[in-house]
């Protein structure tokens, strides 16, 4: 049974979080770390290993009480490479975690702030290589930037979405797209619905309390072409929308009530997430089909002919448990050519190559959902140094961990009577996020040394006397 913290949070996530997640098999497990107790991640679980998957690092943000939630980087054994908790996973939490570039650099950002029905109010981090913040991205104009979308432009500018709501004949709550100066915090661009999309475009019932705010849009992604104009995505209007960007007027409508496009049958889809162009013209999305539960969710690719006005099918990706992702999800088409694809209120995710072949399936426990999940390429140089730990139950082991560190391909064991009297023991292969290593005899001391794949040392921990 789920405590009562768990119950208000997920009647404060409503469409956000999942009340059942038939996907996942069980709850989930935290990891356990002799050299960093202050960490407790969910364990991710291999379902199906690595076979012919793109490179890159797994980010994930599971969020939920069940363990610590944060911004979670993963490789394909599902091992933490870094780890950050954030927040109590119900009043504070972080969502939408990526990797993006900024200022010619590789940078992480993610949401985090506090859950409403259906979105978030809160703001955008932004970290170096080392994890250290350099920047913080708010929403203007007296708004809060929401949990679902920022992307950072070619002009270090950043798209995101916020939302307020408005009294019309009953409280609407109406999306708003900013297009926002990261250095200096100026709005250069600011989109109101209410003034282009009008409420009986919504696909979703009006609440019966005429006192409780209609949520009658809800955007969840946006991204622009190379001509600057905005590709929306709306799950309450089961619709897309292109965005002229001088304007804000809607140029055409993809789905819904009023889509100007024929649709093919099999092309049809519902409360989407995740809309965008790929370099050859096609548009990705991620299908919830879950206006009604019982639909498979899919990743799609649609070729969209803008000129004749049709969409249809080039390929897509059920899910592999005929599950609905009620909320949430995302579909990332990798260069290679593989699919990446988040399950949203399911607790997985799942990489498949262009045939739809699964090249790698995971997932995270029940209850623990990743808003989106993502495989793409990063470089961490934490400032902090390694960490390790010396225990003596019955065999005198040494524990490695370097939080963050992309670049350790082996550890090197030190050992001696003394703090300044060590000397190398052992060298032992990672073995994920912490590796332990047998000494051959017990010693007073020990510290360890982290080495790239060409055995070059790149830091060293402080010594440490064993624990009981």
């Amino acid at each position: 049974m789920r405590s009562k913290v768990v119950a208000v949070v997920l009647a404060a996530l409503a469409l956000l979080v999942a009340t059942a997640v038939p996907g996942a098999s069980a709850p989930p497990e935290p990891h356990r770390f002799v050299t960093r107790p202050d960490l407790s991640p969910p364990v991710v679980r291999i379902d199906t290993p690595a076979n012919g998957t793109e490179p890159g690092s797994i980010f994930l943000a599971p969020h939920g009480t069940a363990t610590q939630s944060g911004p979670m980087i993963v490789d394909d054994a599902g091992q933490p490479v870094w780890f950050q908790p954030v927040g109590d996973g119900a009043g504070l939490f972080t969502m939408d975690f990526k990797a993006q570039t900024y200022r010619g650099q590789p940078v992480l950002t993610w949401w985090q702030g506090a859950p409403h029905p259906g979105y978030g109010e809160g703001e955008y981090v932004v970290l170096d290589r080392s994890y250290q913040q350099i920047a913080t991205v708010r929403a203007g104009n007296g708004l809060r930037a929401d949990l679902h979308e920022m992307v950072i432009t070619p002009r270090d500018t950043a798209l995101l979405i916020a939302y307020r709501t408005v009294q019309l004949d009953r409280p609407v709550v109406e999306g708003v797209v900013q297009e926002v100066d990261i250095a200096t915090g100026e709005v250069l661009f600011d989109w109101r619905s209410l003034d282009h999309v009008a409420v009986d475009e919504s696909t979703v019932p009006v609440p019966e309390d005429p006192a409780a705010p209609y949520d009658y849009i809800h955007l969840n992604s946006v991204t622009e072409d190379a001509a600057g104009n905005l590709l929306i995505s709306a799950r309450h209007t089961d619709a897309i929308y292109q965005l002229d960007r001088a304007t804000g007027q809607v140029q055409w409508r993809l789905g819904g009530k009023r889509s100007d496009f024929a649709v093919d049958p099999d092309a049809v889809f519902a409360r989407q997430h995740d809309a965008r162009w790929q370099p050859d013209g096609t548009m990705s999305l991620f299908d919830n089909a879950a206006s009604e539960p019982g639909p498979v969710s899919r990743a799609l690719v649609l070729a969209v002919d803008q000129q004749a006005r049709t969409a249809r099918v080039v390929r897509d990706f059920a899910h592999s448990g005929s599950a609905t992702s009620v909320s949430q999800g995302n579909h990332q088409v990798l260069p290679g050519g593989n699919s990446f694809v988040g399950w949203g209120s399911q607790p997985e995710f799942t990489e498949f190559d262009e045939t739809g072949a699964v090249a790698l399936h995971g997932s995270f426990g029940d209850n623990m959902p990743s808003y989106r999940a993502f495989r793409l390429p990063w470089t961490g140089t934490p400032t902090e140094p390694p960490v390790a730990a010396l225990r003596d139950d019955g065999t005198p082991t040494v524990y490695a961990s370097w939080n963050g560190s992309t670049e350790v391909r082996a550890w090197r064991i030190l050992a001696g009577p003394t703090p300044d009297q060590l000397r190398p023991v052992v060298d032992a292969p990672k073995t994920g996020f912490e590796t332990p290593t047998a000494l051959p005899a017990p010693e007073a001391y020990a510290a360890v040394e982290a080495l790239d794949a060409n055995g070059q040392v790149l830091a060293r921990s402080e010594p440490v006397k064993p624990e009981s």
